[in-house]
């Protein structure tokens, strides 16, 4: 979703400093356009690109109205205030806010190392030109939305409440690790997908004028139990469609159409062929998804694969079409301008500076 911004935050830009440890590919010849996509497992007629290296557990993509690319990361670097946020502009890789928290998705407590950073997982561009981002690097009840109208550090932002204990679950310690951040048409209501106590899998809402961050409508409660909710995508007639990503290594992932109105399912779909799902992108121009499967594991980066999703009427069973196949832990996506779908990767192991983001041409 596109966002505007206005022009004293374009002037912040300017001074904010370039990443080094990044690279910006900035051209890309045919040829080797054809090696990246062979070696994606991208199917015939689609073309990959390299847009950003360097990156640590990149996540969430948005993109400013002027086009530039906005990515989120854990990285690069070590330390519990390394999370930023990265805008592209004019070609160059920039830090737009830094210093978020960031915390380790499992403690090794049992003799294996802390892994998977998490800090800012997703941003989006409002209409009056702040920029609103899913703080994830918190502990459970404490992560909010942090709302920036200019460049600078997290610390500036302006906070979200945070949301504690929802259920009588003993392991609800509040929502955390917030991510998949949308607006509703109109831009007052943003919504999130809450990482709390799988006895509820709440789907978030923060109003945008009075930052008052609530549940909206949980999966559990209408008899789905499917957990993890990643991604919120406002769709047509008032609805709002959420992806759940499920069990890491189970073949369960569902995507809900929720009535944003009487915040219950109006309709869900199975995706067979698909295991962990992350990310998802209307594709311009139609009624079908692209979705990036992450092929979830807390102990490796495993191939994830592109699929095309056809949402049949009424719910059921999704028309899976497989677009790749050997996509290095897929995390989000987002259409960019160019209407190419730009997908961030882990890389081929987490924890790293090996994260990227490529785009992929074809998709029609």
């Amino acid at each position: 979703m596109l966002r505007s911004l206005t022009a004293s935050a374009r002037t912040a830009l300017a001074p904010a400093a370039l990443i080094s440890a990044i690279a910006l590919v900035t051209a890309c010849s045919s040829s080797k356009s054809a090696g990246i996509a062979a070696e994606l497992g991208l199917h015939q007629g689609l073309s990959a690109k390299t847009v950003l290296t360097g990156l640590n557990n990149p996540c969430g993509l948005t993109f400013r109205e002027d086009g530039a690319l906005t990515v989120c990361a854990a990285g690069p670097g070590a330390g519990p205030g390394n999370g930023r946020v990265i805008v592209v502009e004019a070609g160059k890789p920039t830090d737009y806010i830094t210093g978020f928290a960031t915390e380790y998705w499992k403690v090794g407590a049992d003799g294996a190392p802390d892994r998977f950073k998490l800090g800012p997982l997703s941003a989006l561009w409002l209409d009056d030109g702040r920029l609103a981002v899913s703080n994830g690097g918190l502990k459970d009840g404490q992560d909010n939305i942090l709302f920036f109208e200019s460049a600078g550090s997290a610390s500036q932002g302006i906070p979200s409440n945070g949301l504690r204990k929802t259920s009588t679950d003993e392991a609800d310690n509040g929502e955390g690790n917030l991510v998949g951040i949308s607006a509703a048409p109109g831009g007052d209501r943003l919504y999130v997908c809450g990482q709390g106590a799988d006895a509820k899998s709440w789907l978030l809402s923060c109003h945008s004028g009075n930052l008052r961050l609530s549940t909206f409508a949980s999966a559990d409660e209408n008899g789905i139990s499917v957990n993890s909710p990643m991604v919120s995508l406002p769709w047509d007639g008032g609805t709002v469609l959420v992806l759940y990503s499920g069990a890491g290594g189970q073949e369960d992932g569902l995507v809900v159409q929720w009535d944003a109105r009487t915040r219950k399912p109006l309709a869900q779909w199975t995706l067979p062929g698909v295991f962990d799902p992350m990310g998802m992108a209307r594709i311009p121009g139609t009624d079908e998804l692209a979705v990036v499967d992450n092929n979830w594991s807390l102990t490796e980066v495993r191939e994830g694969g592109l699929f095309r999703v056809a949402l049949t009427e009424g719910g059921g069973e999704a028309g899976v079409t497989a677009l790749g196949t050997k996509l290095k832990g897929p995390t989000s996506c987002a259409f960019g301008p160019d209407g190419r779908l730009y997908v961030a990767l882990l890389g081929p192991m987490f924890d790293s500076s090996l994260g990227s983001v490529i785009s992929v041409g074809g998709i029609r």
